[in-house]
């Protein structure tokens, strides 16, 4: 009886054991290798040569940092400069057997010399076809003695958080380099440019890794790997194929892409301002200013308006410059508005953005203002209107206050405010002079209020703007 137990007890665990190994099976990594095999031959090394204006030590090693006269010599000779030739290096892929290669943009920017490496050592002069900074993409082209192997454009917007991706790039000049990670995030706005739209990756990428692809598990370019975060690992940030894709036919061209215009300065919604304009949700972009004879201006959208939709969709802030540059001009579109507590709905005919949108920026003046200047709470100062300040700031406006000085490090500061901005209301309320400014200021620090709204006279344009203290 005992021996029975025993065989049925190693029958048992043997059983076990073929259960886990089969279950360890079904959720092993998934196979890299042909995915590897079929992109590298299509993935390029980039070197380039550019010219930079540097301070240079005329003495060359003879006064070097180890120099006990370096400290001196670095004095004497300071402003000294020199142009002097340096040498990058990034990656790229190819779209075109006939020697069209995609990569960054800062990869070629100012560059006087490209030299494209193919993965059989095989090196190419290159010239740019089209760039677009603002992107951050560089369409290039070499002339090869035989058709190239290419990667594919795949669909970013099919791409879901947590699947599996490669990237494939040169990182510190190694080339022919492979990592594997997962899809971490969509749409992140980093700062890196007006239209930032960014998938976010914990596959490994380093300096040299830019303009690399970031390809799915069938070998097709879901991303092109453009940037990182320096004290960050395991993040970085891929520029999704769609808008490559969108660009693409101005880039063959040579042309500035044409994008869709809205006209309007936004701000994000945060739990304050949505609590100070009763909203209910944080979905949304607060209008802080119209743009004269815009689209949005054409369609009626007013400063202090909540965009909380486009076309049905609920709209993020950091989503709606994006959507509206990358929607074609004249093209109508339906934008969902809270106003005044009530929704309403705008239809706007979208515009060609202009080369440089009318952000009119005034210059921040370290001029000292009249002794009636007034510091509030929330980071920035006021005045009276006087001769001095219409000269200084070429005001329209004659009655009211002005902002004279903001703290660089406040709220005000990151939602837009600058020195000669006139404030026509403050909570709604009209503002005529600054002791009536300080005396509704008044009134809300005593109820403890933490965010104020003010509508501003910039120039020609009217804003919208909600900051809190800190």
């Amino acid at each position: 009886m005992m021996r029975l137990y025993k065989k049925l007890s190693l029958l048992l665990v043997f059983l076990v054991f073929l259960s886990v190994n089969a279950y360890a099976q079904s959720i092993a990594l998934p196979e890299f290798t042909p995915i590897a095999e079929k992109v590298l031959p299509a993935v390029v090394n980039i070197s380039t040569t550019q010219v930079v204006k540097g301070s240079v030590n005329p003495f060359g090693e003879m006064f070097s940092n180890n120099s006990p006269f370096s400290e001196f010599f670095k004095h004497f000779f300071q402003g000294y400069t020199q142009n002097y030739k340096a040498h990058f290096l990034g990656s790229g892929f190819i779209i075109s057997s006939n020697g069209y290669i995609l990569t960054n943009y800062h990869v070629v920017k100012h560059a006087t010399d490209i030299n494209i490496t193919l993965n059989t050592n095989e090196i190419y002069k290159a010239k740019v076809i089209g760039y677009d900074p603002e992107v951050d993409i560089a369409l290039l082209k070499i002339n090869p003695k035989r058709p190239l192997p290419t990667l594919k454009l795949g669909d970013s917007n099919k791409m879901q958080i947590g699947q599996w991706v490669l990237a494939v790039g040169n990182p510190f000049g190694l080339s022919g380099t492979v990592t594997s990670g997962i899809i971490s995030a969509k749409g992140r706005v980093i700062g890196e440019g007006p239209f930032d739209h960014f998938i976010q990756t914990d596959a490994a990428i380093n300096p040299g890794n830019s303009g690399g692809p970031l390809v799915n598990m069938d070998g097709q370019v879901i991303g092109m790997n453009t940037a990182i975060i320096a004290s960050g690992q395991g993040i970085g940030f891929a520029i999704p194929s769609d808008t490559i894709k969108d660009e693409l036919p101005y880039l063959m061209k040579g042309e500035v892409p044409k994008r869709g215009w809205l006209g309007v300065g936004i701000q994000l919604l945060t739990p304050e301002v949505a609590d100070l304009l009763k909203l209910k949700s944080l979905n949304g972009a607060v209008v802080n200013e119209v743009f004269k004879n815009s689209p949005a201006a054409k369609a009626g959208i007013e400063p202090g308006d909540v965009i909380v939709s486009m076309n049905g969709k609920s709209i993020y802030a950091p989503d709606l410059p994006y959507d509206i540059a990358f929607t074609k001009p004249g093209t109508k579109v339906n934008l969902g508005i809270i106003r005044d507590g009530k929704e309403i709905t705008k239809t706007v005919v979208l515009g060609q953005r202009p080369q440089k949108e009318n952000q009119e920026q005034l210059e921040t003046t370290q001029q000292s203002t009249q002794s009636s200047s007034f510091n509030t709470s929330f980071g920035f100062n006021v005045s009276d209107i006087n001769a001095n300040l219409i000269k200084m700031y070429n005001l329209k406006e004659q009655k009211g206050v002005v902002i004279t000085a903001v703290d660089p490090n406040s709220f005000a500061a990151l939602a837009g405010l600058k020195p000669g901005d006139v404030i026509m209301k403050l909570d709604n309320e009209n503002v005529y002079s600054l002791n009536q400014f300080k005396n509704i200021l008044k009134q809300k620090q005593k109820l403890n209020q933490n965010v104020i709204s003010m509508l501003l006279k910039r120039g020609e344009s009217t804003l919208f703007v909600t900051i809190q203290k800190g």
